[in-house]
C-alpha cells in the first residue's frame, strides 16, 4: 500500500544472542517439568539454528524429527572440530526416498554459542515426545508448531534483555515492531560473519542448498536418503561460518 511503512527485520548482533542463550540456559535449569524442557528445547534451538546455519524463519521449520536424531547420536569430528548436523526436508522427492540438505554447525562457536547443545536438547526433546518422524518443531501429536508461538516466545526474551541492559538492545529499539524470526537472525549472522572477516565465498557456500531448492530440487539422483557425501569435502568450509560467530 502506498504510504505504508514497511519495516524490515532489525538484525539480531552476536551480543543479543550470546544474552538470549544466557536466558534459555536459566530458565532451563529452572524448568519445572519435562513438558516445559521440551518447549524450551525448540525455541533455543530455532534460535541458534537459525543464526548459525543462515536460516530464513520459514526455513528452520524444515529441520527433520529423524535425521536430527539420527545425527545427534553420532560424534561427528574434522580436523579436531567437533559439530553437529542439520537435516533439512527438501520440498521435493526423488523416486527413492526424500531428500536432506545437511548443513554442519560447529558444537561451540568462537564467542561461545552452543549450537550443539541446543541441537541435541532438540533432538532429546523428540525422544521425549516419542516421535520419530515428521517436524522437530512440533507439538506432541507431531503437528508443526505455530510460528506465531515461537516468535513472541524469542521476542519476549528480547523485551527482557532489552529492560535488564539497554546497552545490548537501545531503549528506543519497539523489539515487537523491528525485530521477526524471517529475517533478523539471517541478518545478524551475516553480518557478524563479515565482521570476523569471514569469506564471501563461505558465506555463499552456506546457502547453496536454497539454489536446489529455487532449482526444483535438480540435482544428481542418488538411492540413498540424505547427501551427506555430497558435503564431506566441504565440511571444513561450512564449518567456518558457523565456528567464527
Amino acid at each position: 500500500m502506498s504510504g505504508q511503512e514497511v519495516k524490515q527485520d532489525l538484525a539480531v548482533s552476536v551480543q543479543v544472542m550470546f544474552a538470549f542463550q544466557a536466558e534459555m540456559e536459566r530458565d532451563w535449569q529452572e524448568a519445572p517439568s519435562n513438558l516445559r524442557r521440551i518447549q524450551l528445547a525448540m525455541i533455543g534451538a530455532y534460535a541458534l539454528i537459525a543464526f548459525g546455519g543462515l536460516f530464513r524463519g520459514h526455513e528452520v521449520f524444515l529441520v527433520d524429527t529423524f535425521g536430527s536424531i539420527k545425527y545427534a547420536r553420532q560424534k561427528l569430528t574434522e580436523k579436531g572440530l567437533s559439530f553437529v548436523m542439520i537435516p533439512l526436508l527438501g520440498k521435493y522427492k526423488t523416486e527413492n526416498a526424500e531428500r536432506y540438505h545437511l548443513t554442519p554447525l560447529a558444537v561451540r562457536s568462537a564467542s561461545g554459542l552452543e549450537f550443539g547443545r541446543w541441537v541435541t536438547r532438540l533432538a532429546d526433546a523428540k525422544r521425549m515426545q516419542d516421535l520419530t518422524h515428521g517436524p522437530a518443531f512440533s507439538d506432541a501429536k507431531g503437528n508443526p508448531i505455530d510460528p506465531r508461538w515461537i516468535e513472541m516466545e524469542i521476542l519476549d526474551r528480547f523485551r527482557s534483555i532489552q529492560e535488564k541492559d539497554p546497552s545490548i538492545i537501545k531503549p528506543d529499539v519497539a523489539v515487537y515492531e523491528e525485530y521477526g524470526i524471517s529475517r533478523s537472525f539471517r541478518r545478524g549472522a551475516t553480518t557478524e560473519a563479515r565482521n570476523q572477516k569471514v569469506l564471501e565465498a563461505d558465506i555463499n557456500l552456506i546457502n547453496r542448498w536454497r539454489n536446489f531448492e529455487k532449482s526444483g530440487g535438480k540435482r544428481p539422483r542418488m538411492r540413498m536418503q540424505d547427501h551427506y557425501s555430497d558435503i564431506a569435502l566441504m565440511i571444513t568450509s561450512l564449518l567456518r561460518f558457523s565456528q567464527a560467530l
